[in-house]
């Protein structure tokens, strides 16, 4: 486990701005992150984090028990929340046995769901209109819906290998972002921020590839550039919506 914002600490509203919030605190922590470690890990109830971890094993399960994290496995129902709704309450004993998370030798995330009630992966675009890394087989299933004892690619590693190099802010962020799978358990929401009980997996391996394209002149943590990309996508994500 690390050390960041304090757990439960409410999320701003925008999605832009929160996915941006993970990616600079993994960001800031870079020199701290061992190579055995694939990918973070963060859980939601709605909008509020209420645990994170390392995955350093080569599967992880995430399933709906009162374990907490062991290194091998997330258990949902482990952690406090001492604003919980009954709500979230209620979907949680639902999860069952959730899913397993790994990575394969090419760098994609892979996802399997055993859980008898539904399992969403929902994108991280800033825009609908953007490219993502989520794989094929999944953006053909309606409501990105996981079919059980399957295998599908959650993050594909190859769309990060199509960029040659990462200089402009916006692009920076875009991508960035598709190093971060959303899962949502049980029940889903259009807003990810509404849905009861999910977690963001954030693609480790693919934010070093990252790292390693962008021009020495380029900082994650200009403000300026921060802002400028969030304007940039509240008045995209505005003029989708006339």
């Amino acid at each position: 486990m690390d050390e960041g914002p304090p757990m439960g600490s409410k999320l701003v509203g925008a999605d832009t701005i929160y996915i941006y919030e993970h990616i600079q605190e993994v960001l800031d922590k870079w020199t701290q992150i061992d190579d055995e470690i694939w990918a973070k890990v963060i859980v939601f109830e709605k909008n509020r984090r209420v645990a994170k971890a390392y995955a350093r094993a080569p599967v992880l399960t995430i399933n709906g028990s009162d374990d907490g994290f062991d290194g091998m496995r997330i258990g949902l129902c482990g952690f406090d929340n001492p604003l919980r709704d009954p709500k979230t309450e209620e979907v949680k004993k639902h999860v069952g046995q959730g899913v397993k998370i790994k990575m394969d030798d090419a760098g994609n995330i892979l996802i399997r769901r055993y859980s008898k009630s539904s399992v969403f992966v929902k994108s991280t675009a800033a825009t609908n209109n953007e490219e993502t890394a989520i794989g094929q087989d999944i953006l053909k299933l309606p409501g990105y819906s996981l079919e059980q004892e399957k295998i599908f690619k959650v993050n594909c590693f190859f769309f990060f290998r199509t960029y040659k190099s990462v200089n402009k802010p916006y692009v920076t962020l875009r991508l960035e972002t598709q190093c971060l799978s959303a899962v949502a358990f049980v029940k889903s929401d259009a807003d990810i921020l509404e849905c009861p009980i999910w977690v963001l997996v954030i693609n480790v391996v693919a934010m070093d590839m990252l790292k390693s394209k962008l021009p020495p002149e380029v900082s994650h943590a200009s403000s300026t550039a921060v802002l400028i990309t969030i304007e940039w996508c509240f008045m995209h994500r505005d003029a989708g919506n006339e």
